[in-house]
């Protein structure tokens, strides 16, 4: 039977689960003793998030979190006892783990250890452990060429372009296909300086079309370090703008995420989004707080350089979402407005990415892919490409490629008048 009583080791009245002490006192109780060095003491670089644990809004999930047994408790320990201070560098020489990515999140947030481009980092430590089952000369041509090539160039457009989850998952694809490649060069018992490209196209033929393409990239870069021959994977033919849903089907679905209670609202606000703007979900996760905005009984979406006014029921739905954000995390620590996502996920401080996407499938809600092509195909049909790139702050080159799929040309009919017999 559940009883609340004041808990005689804070005062608080609250559930007492066990031991006489609440539940943010055994948090706090269990962090401690999680984080005590060898010399029996709390580390003072640790202090920071001892005390986030101890006044974490969750008390229930940091127990769960840190429960006997569970992966968390390892992790704690080992940062406890280690020779050296809590840092990246530290973490990274550990197995690349959620738990661990968990950890190293609440960490940053908490100010232990500083921000960093995390999807980029993270690719070192797994190409380390990707290569260790790899052979040696293998192991040193992609280490060379990922650094060099992927990791380097990312770095160096870090500033104006971030490194997302999808372009993490595009570069681990590039490395598995280049590494499919020399190991299928071994089998063919012949080199990387010997292949030619007649080996090329019939490994082209024989692999999956997923597997094999995404080589190109570093077969282009042993060509210019004169480490195989005059060879190219040449490029896929770009794929097609995906079929849209029709236009009764969006209008449906709008209404559902403006008008339909019983939605999640993080559905209702991201499917709004979607289906009436066409902002990708890799978009619409990263919007932050600050980024809606009101003026008198208007409100705006700042999108790169411009405001976009929102009708009423939209802004309603958003301004909604906004609300349920939780500005202070699952850590007690508060968040400035300029950082807040609209829709926060379940790391500390990280936008809910696969949480939106679960959202809207998970609700009956369109594939998001579908839903964009039919909110851009009617936006492209009506707006001038200059104006629709400005307006959801696209690439123009996207924009005229979007405004030529939605207008019709009728060249073909009115020469097919004017030759009925041709």
């Amino acid at each position: 039977m559940d009883v609340d009583y004041d808990c005689p080791a804070c005062g608080h009245a609250g559930f007492v689960p066990r031991d006489g002490r609440c539940e943010r006192c055994l948090a706090a109780r269990r962090a401690n003793e999680l984080l005590t060095g060898t010399n029996g003491a709390l580390r003072p670089e640790l202090s920071p998030l001892a005390d986030a644990l101890a006044n974490a809004d969750a008390p229930d999930a940091v127990l769960t979190w840190l429960r006997p047994g569970g992966p968390a408790e390892w992790l704690f320990h080992r940062l406890a006892t280690a020779d050296a201070p809590p840092s990246h560098e530290l973490l990274d020489t550990w197995p690349q783990t959620l738990a661990l990515h968990r950890l190293r999140q609440t960490l940053i947030h908490v100010g232990v250890l500083p921000d960093r481009a995390e999807h980029l980092e993270r690719l070192g430590p797994w190409l380390d452990e990707l290569l260790t089952t790899q052979p040696a000369a293998h192991s040193r041509l992609i280490r060379a060429w990922a650094h060099w090539a992927i990791l380097r160039r990312a770095r160096h457009r870090l500033p104006a372009r971030p490194f997302t989850p999808a372009a993490a998952g595009w570069a681990r694809t590039r490395i598995r296909a280049a590494l499919r490649l020399l190991a299928w060069i071994d089998d063919q018992q012949t080199t990387l300086a010997n292949l030619t490209q007649a080996d090329v196209d019939r490994w082209l033929t024989e692999q999956p079309v997923e597997s094999a393409y995404p080589a190109r990239e570093f077969l282009h870069w042993a060509r210019s370090r004169r480490l195989t021959g005059d060879v190219t994977i040449p490029k896929r033919r770009p794929r097609h703008i995906v079929t849209a849903i029709s236009e009764d089907d969006r209008w449906t679905h709008l209404r559902r995420c403006l008008h339909d209670t019983t939605l999640p609202l993080n559905a209702r606000a991201a499917g709004a989004l979607l289906l009436l703007y066409g902002l990708p979900v890799s978009r619409i996760s990263t919007l932050r707080v600050d980024q809606l905005q009101t003026d008198d009984s208007r409100a705006f979406l700042q999108l790169g350089g411009h405001k976009l006014l929102l009708p009423p029921a939209v802004a309603a739905v958003l301004l909604a979402q906004r609300d349920a954000a939780r500005i202070v995390s699952v850590l007690g620590r508060s968040v400035p407005a300029e950082t807040a996502w609209l829709f926060p996920g379940g790391f500390p401080g990280q936008p809910a990415r696969d949480v939106v996407y679960r959202a809207l499938r998970g609700n009956g809600l369109p594939h998001a892919r579908h839903a964009r092509s039919a909110a851009l195909m009617t936006l492209a049909a009506d707006l001038p490409a200059p104006i629709l790139a400005g307006l959801l702050d696209l690439h123009i080159t996207t924009a005229v490629a979007w405004t030529q799929h939605a207008t019709h040309d009728w060249t073909l009919y009115l020469a097919a008048r004017d030759h009925p017999g041709g």
